[in-house]
Formats: structure tokens, sequence, C-alpha cells
């Protein structure tokens, strides 16, 4: 997970790097990106140690909201792949009921 991986880092320059690479990777007009990236420069170093750690909170949601999702739709696969096993053995049965009654 992303977030183990942010949370693991503990130099300054680590941080800030990654901050700055996050930063690049938004999917924002170029001007937005400049003026976020010259902000780091003005950033003391417990300022960007508390923007690092929320930006790791912030991961650490999206990852478990992700994780949920695919619990969701594990556990609804399960479910409807149970659903229809339940329906064939019913025809199943139905079919065989059928046989022996005919015979």
């Amino acid at each position: 997970m992303l977030f183990t991986f942010l949370e693991k880092q503990k130099k300054l320059s680590n941080k800030a790097k990654l901050v700055e690479t996050m930063i690049q990777s938004l999917e924002i007009p170029e001007e937005q990106k400049e003026l976020y990236l010259q902000c780091l420069d003005i950033l003391s170093e417990k300022e960007i140690n508390n923007l690092y750690k929320s930006l790791t909170s912030f991961v650490k949601e999206i990852e478990m909201e992700e994780i949920q999702d695919i619990q969701k739709q594990n556990f609804t696969t399960i479910a409807g792949m149970q659903k229809k096993e339940a329906e064939e053995r019913k025809q199943e049965m139905n079919s065989f009921s059928f046989l022996l009654h005919n015979l």
C-alpha cells in the first residue's frame, strides 16, 4: 500500500520530494502546479512535515475506501455466484423429479 510507504519516510528531503511528485501528478493547470511548487520552497520544516502528514492521512483514507469497495464487490460477486449455483441445483432437482415422475 502506498500509505505504508509514505508512513515509513523519515528524511525531510524524501518527504519534500514526495510532496513535489504528488503535486506534479495532479491533474490541474500547469500554472497552479507551479504556484504549489513555489510554495514548497518557502515552507519551514515543520510546515513540510505537517503537509506531508496531511497528505499521508488523505492517501490512507482513499486506500481504505478502495479496500472497502473491493470487499463489497467481492461479497456481491460471491453472493451472486451462490445464488446462481442454488438456482442451478434447483433446476437439476426439478429435472430429476420430472424424470422420476415420468418413469
